[in-house]
């Protein structure tokens, strides 16, 4: 076993807080490496998919984005970002007044093997429910749910409404569709960070948080880099998943190693579901 990796110990977790200056250091690591792989944090950066033409299309089509954020869902990245192109390759369409017309087509369009996701039957209940919102609230037209310029609060609430989007998947959405998009959004110090559980593992073990809770994570994120919270999100989100594993952290090769105090009991309790 490599130094630095180890299976996490079950003893109680301190709950003494790190200097402020020492969180705002380990604040401009995670943005630094967000910055090194993706480039900077800003408006209408980055592509949504490796797929070029699965890209395309959820760049350009606000209800294949929309389908996108609902198949992201316990499932792999990429599969969830190119549902919308094989849905619409299975349909022949992506008309959510046409799908409401044609509810058995678009359950069978998702059950088809190989299933376009784990969730056969939940994602056509959310995909109807979104078609419906869309039609009654937005004249059908996804992009009318961003397209008025709102604030980051305003749109994250917006999308929370949604059947199948909760506050991590809409903090997440809004974010998306600021950098990835180029979608104007005032006020975006309200862009919240999506507390999943890597986030919430980085968030734990470099000392910016010192508890488990949704809520204080939110308010450490904007307590310690307002002008963009949701900044904080993408590289806590990679760096989790990439290295601070809930059992043998790969601490060595982490880019944040430098600054991070290894705090690996903190999330002892935070495993993969």
């Amino acid at each position: 076993m490599r130094e630095g990796h180890r299976t996490l110990s079950t003893t109680a977790p301190t709950s003494e807080p790190l200097p402020r200056e020492r969180k705002l250091r380990v604040v401009r690591e995670l943005i630094a490496f967000e910055e090194s792989e993706n480039g900077p944090m800003r408006r209408g950066i980055g592509r949504l998919t490796e797929d070029p033409e699965a890209d395309r299309l959820v760049h350009e089509d606000g209800f294949a984005f929309l389908l996108a954020v609902l198949f992201d869902q316990q499932v792999g990245y990429g599969r969830a970002w190119g549902a919308p192109l094989e849905l619409r390759r299975r349909l022949g369409h992506l008309d959510p007044r046409r799908m409401l017309r044609e509810p058995d087509a678009l359950a069978e369009a998702i059950r088809r093997r190989p299933a376009l996701h784990r969730y056969v039957n939940t994602m056509p209940r959310w995909i109807l429910d979104a078609c419906r919102r869309l039609v009654e609230e937005h004249g059908g037209d996804a992009e009318a749910i961003w397209s008025d310029r709102p604030t980051a609060k305003e749109l994250e609430a917006r999308l929370d409404a949604f059947l199948g989007i909760s506050q991590k998947k809409a903090a997440m959405t809004v974010m998306l569709l600021w950098r990835n998009r180029g979608v104007e959004i005032e006020r975006m110090d309200g862009c919240d960070v999506a507390v999943d559980i890597h986030l919430r593992r980085v968030f734990l073990r470099t000392g910016l948080v010192e508890r488990d809770d949704a809520r204080t994570m939110v308010e450490a994120s904007r307590e310690l880099n307002p002008e963009l919270p949701g900044a904080l999100d993408p590289p806590a989100w990679t760096i989790g998943r990439r290295w601070c594993h809930a059992r043998d952290p790969e601490c060595p090769d982490c880019p944040l190693r430098p600054i991070c105090p290894r705090l690996i009991d903190r999330a002892v309790t935070v495993i993969e579901p």
